[in-house]
């Protein structure tokens, strides 16, 4: 579940990118040669890297630890103990009737072998076997639907965050970045940067005044 949710709340992490600028003087060389009357050179001009002078402000820069949020928001705790419980008792049911299934196939498939059932008996055995199946079948849909809700629900989470950050930060940052030790994208950070304490600290408030209200 917890790598489940690394990949979701990967989802979460803003896109990032680190960009290297190399820069290369050009210098002319000066040979001293004699050039015929006629003859063509080609002139390379300078490159422009920055046309204007002014001076870039300085960002303002910030991080989130991914790791530590997934770890202490309630409501991913909350959500996660909601899963977990709907997909071990799905997971239970369909183990259960796999089960009975087998056996009461194999032990049709003896009778039939041996003829000492009659046909009646082994017509009303295939259509209980057929009804065994079409519930496998949707438990194993309903799996389907649980994965579909965890997608929608890491949507939810990503947007409410991404929402949450904006009423957070309210000019105080440029960028606030994300931080993961299961794929870090910040290879070394300055620890005076972090904000995940305060991130955290809202986020739980938040919520529990949302679920209080309800």
């Amino acid at each position: 579940m917890k790598n489940i949710l690394y990949a979701v709340i990967a989802v979460l992490a803003l896109c990032i990118g680190v960009l290297f600028y190399q820069v290369q003087d050009l210098k002319a060389k000066v040979t001293g040669d004699v050039k015929p009357v006629g003859s063509v050179e080609s002139v390379k001009k300078p490159v422009v890297m920055n046309a204007s002078s002014e001076k870039l402000p300085e960002a303002r820069i910030a991080f989130v630890n991914i790791d530590t949020l997934n770890e202490n928001y309630l409501f991913i705790s909350d959500y996660v103990k909601v899963l977990k419980n709907k997909r071990l008792a799905l997971e239970s049911q369909l183990e259960s009737l796999s089960i009975k299934f087998q056996q009461d196939y194999e032990a049709a498939q003896q009778s039939a072998q041996s003829g000492i059932m009659p046909p009646a008996e082994l017509e009303n055995k295939k259509r209980d076997l057929e009804r065994q199946q079409r519930e496998i079948e949707n438990k194993q849909i309903q799996m389907d639907k649980l994965a579909v809700e965890m997608q929608e629900k890491n949507e939810e989470l990503q947007q409410q965050v991404k929402d949450f950050l904006i009423r957070f930060n309210d000019g105080k940052y440029d960028y606030i970045m994300a931080y993961t030790n299961t794929v870090p994208t910040i290879l070394l950070a300055n620890p005076k940067l972090e904000i995940t304490a305060q991130v955290l600290d809202a986020l739980n408030t938040e919520y529990k005044n949302k679920k209080s209200g309800k």
